[in-house]
C-alpha cells in the first residue's frame, strides 16, 4: 500500500489528533516500531525507535513545560508533496508555557509509510534554538538516549 490512498484524510486525522491531544488516535496512525529522527541539538534530537519510547521519553520533556489549555500543535498543516511511499507536510504549533512564555514553532515532517499505510519513519525539522530556549532551558529532564539521526 505505502502512502494512504486518501492522504489528505489521513493527514487530517493525524494533525487533528495532535491538536486535540488524542494520543490514542495519533499513535494508531504509526507503526508500533516507528522511528522518529529529530533534527538539531536538543535533548530529544536523534533517532528514537518505537511508539512507546517516543511517548514515554520524548513527549514528556516537550509537553510538560506547556500549558495544555493554551497549547495546540498540528495547526495550519499543509501537504507539500508526496509519492508512493512518502509525504512531506508542514504545520505549526501555537503554545504557551506554564510561565506564560510563547512557544510558537513551525515543523516540517517527512513521513514514510509501510505496506499497511502506517507511518514507519519520520524526519522532523523545526526551530531547535527556540525549543532549547523555551522548553528545555532549566529542564528537569535528562537528554533522551537517542540513536544517531539517520536518512
Amino acid at each position: 500500500m505505502g502512502t494512504p490512498t486518501d492522504l489528505n484524510d489521513f493527514l487530517s486525522r493525524l494533525y487533528t489528533a495532535l491538536q486535540n491531544g488524542d494520543i490514542e488516535t495519533w499513535s494508531s496512525l504509526h507503526d508500533p516500531s516507528v522511528a522518529f529522527n529529530v533534527s538539531g541539538n536538543t535533548m530529544i534530537s536523534g533517532r528514537t525507535v518505537g511508539i512507546q519510547k517516543l511517548l514515554g521519553e520524548v513527549f514528556p520533556p516537550v509537553f510538560t513545560p506547556l500549558d495544555p489549555d493554551k497549547s495546540s500543535f498540528g495547526v495550519r498543516w499543509k501537504l507539500m508533496c508526496s509519492d508512493d511511499k512518502r509525504a512531506a507536510a508542514i504545520f505549526e504549533g501555537d503554545a504557551q508555557t506554564h510561565a506564560g512564555v510563547e512557544y510558537n514553532n513551525r515543523y516540517v515532517q517527512l513521513l514514510e509509510f509501510n505496506d499497511d499505510g502506517l507511518i514507519q519513519e519520520v524526519w522532523e525539522f523545526f526551530d531547535t534554538d527556540l525549543a532549547n530556549r523555551v522548553l528545555f532551558d532549566d529542564s528537569d529532564f535528562d537528554a533522551v538516549k537517542t540513536e544517531p539521526f539517520t536518512y
